[in-house]
């Protein structure tokens, strides 16, 4: 859904011609399955991270496009609000070397990002939920970047829906918000993970990215504050889920799954995803005139559908097809050490799952969605299942299960320097100090967003670990 878009307006024919070319990259999709024509070798590891852009005073800025543009980079892009950019980093290939080499692309990237920030007096922060963002501030009119795909994103959904978009966050305290426009879904900022493997493990590392999603979500929590309300620990799964919701009252009604979903259940083949993309209609029906075998117009609409886990098509620069899965549950931030040791993390548990096949869908798949959601709600509190079926207190899985597990898997795989970045997942996990208790604590402490944001920048630009930065008011 990044790539931009040309058209302003579309008619009920752009949406037949978009159908049939869908339909006709969807037989060639069949075909590459079949025929088990797809990569079945190579592994690699990319990732994709969302910044927050604030003035000297900690409120949103306005100049994501200036800030690119001054960079001369391709791999920084825009998003929905004009207060936020992401960084596109490279690619490796996954290896004994990669979280070094990971570690080396992000911080070259994010200094240029800050280099270019401060020619416009602009901070950069990585939040899950920018805290100091306010009604005014999704404004489309005068916040929303200027680009035809977001405006056509903004028009289509609401076709869809048929109603203002209704947000509804209760945690410890209550939010509603009701919006004729699209531009909730700025709120929430991300740490992307791509993960290609071959074509033979997709299936179990797409259960694997199932599991390790949910249980992520107490140890990287960063979004609590939303339009000055405390909610969710994670409040962006729930920000996401609402605010590109496009079902109509009737479909609501008749509980069709929303764009935005963990998954529908366990899979026999992740064609079964391809093919569950023709429940959804689609948004942006823009046909260029491209062959087939781009799968244009199937990675466009692919991109319209929110899953957590995210089934991905690609092709190399020999026209070779590959298969990979973006994780996208972990917020952004807070700082550079703790955004490494959540991609470590993260891919850690994945693969160390994914060595626990047989056990991954004896769990029934609707007990993983609540335990998904619960998670989101009360973090490191919540209680959740074990692939074994047994439940236990979040923060007892992750330490007792979950980080022995992805030590062992690394050290069989021969991966380097890993232990740095499960240490810091350790000590935050066993202090129960992720981004959003620091953040509610300031939060209670000062009852100010905008100091809230400077005050945690401030903190961020150490590159000190969560964990270990000073108390608010201290």
């Amino acid at each position: 859904m990044g790539e931009e878009i040309q058209k302003t307006h579309f008619e009920q024919a752009d949406f037949d011609r978009f159908q049939e070319r869908l339909e006709q990259e969807s037989e060639v999709v069949r075909s590459l399955f079949e025929k088990r024509e797809f990569d079945n070798s190579s592994r690699n590891l990319g990732y994709e991270l969302e910044l927050c852009l604030a003035d000297a005073d900690g409120h949103p800025s306005k100049n994501n496009i200036e800030i690119i543009e001054a960079t001369g980079n391709p791999l920084f892009t825009s998003e929905l609000a004009r207060f936020n950019m992401e960084i596109n980093g490279n690619p490796f290939p996954y290896e004994s070397s990669v979280f070094n080499r990971v570690e080396a692309d992000l911080n070259d990237l994010f200094q240029q990002a800050q280099a270019c920030a401060h020619k416009f007096d602009t901070q950069i922060g990585m939040f899950g939920v920018f805290p100091s963002v306010t009604p005014e501030h999704l404004n489309p009119e005068g916040y929303m970047t200027e680009l035809h795909r977001y405006n056509q994103l903004n028009q289509q959904l609401l076709n869809m829906r048929g109603q203002p978009i209704n947000l509804h966050l209760e945690g410890d305290e209550i939010l509603k918000v009701d919006k004729d426009d699209v531009m909730l879904e700025a709120l929430a900022t991300s740490l992307q993970i791509h993960l290609q493997v071959p074509f033979d493990e997709i299936v179990p590392t797409y259960h694997a990215g199932l599991w390790s999603s949910m249980l992520v979500l107490g140890a990287t929590a960063n979004s609590p504050l939303v339009l000055g309300k405390c909610c969710w620990h994670e409040s962006r799964i729930g920000i996401f889920k609402q605010a590109v919701d496009t079902r109509n009252p009737q479909e609501i009604e008749d509980h069709i799954i929303p764009r935005v979903h963990l998954g529908k259940r366990y899979i026999d083949s992740l064609l079964d995803l391809f093919e569950d993309n023709f429940y959804y209609s689609p948004i942006l029906p823009e046909v260029l005139d491209r062959p087939i075998e781009e799968l244009h117009h199937l990675s466009l609409h692919n991109g319209t559908i929110w899953r957590w886990v995210r089934p991905i098509i690609a092709r190399n620069s020999a026209g070779e097809y590959h298969l990979r899965l973006e994780l996208r549950v972990a917020p952004s931030g807070p700082t550079l050490i703790d955004t490494l040791a959540n991609i470590v993390f993260y891919v850690g548990l994945t693969e160390g799952l994914k060595s626990q096949d047989n056990s991954l869908t004896a769990v029934p798949y609707e007990s993983l969605e609540t335990d998904f959601y619960r998670a989101a709600r009360k973090g490191l509190n919540a209680e959740v299942h074990w692939i074994d079926g047994e439940i236990l207190p979040l923060k007892q899985v992750l330490l007792d299960r979950a980080l022995p597990l992805v030590r062992s898997y690394f050290k069989k795989a021969g991966i380097e320097d890993t232990e740095r970045w499960l240490n810091v997942i350790k000590a935050r996990v066993e202090r129960e100090a992720t981004g959003s208790r620091w953040i509610l604590r300031h939060w209670k402490q000062f009852g100010d967003s905008a100091r809230l944001v400077c005050d945690y920048i401030e903190q961020a630009r150490t590159n000190q670990p969560v964990h270990l930065w000073q108390d608010p008011g201290t």
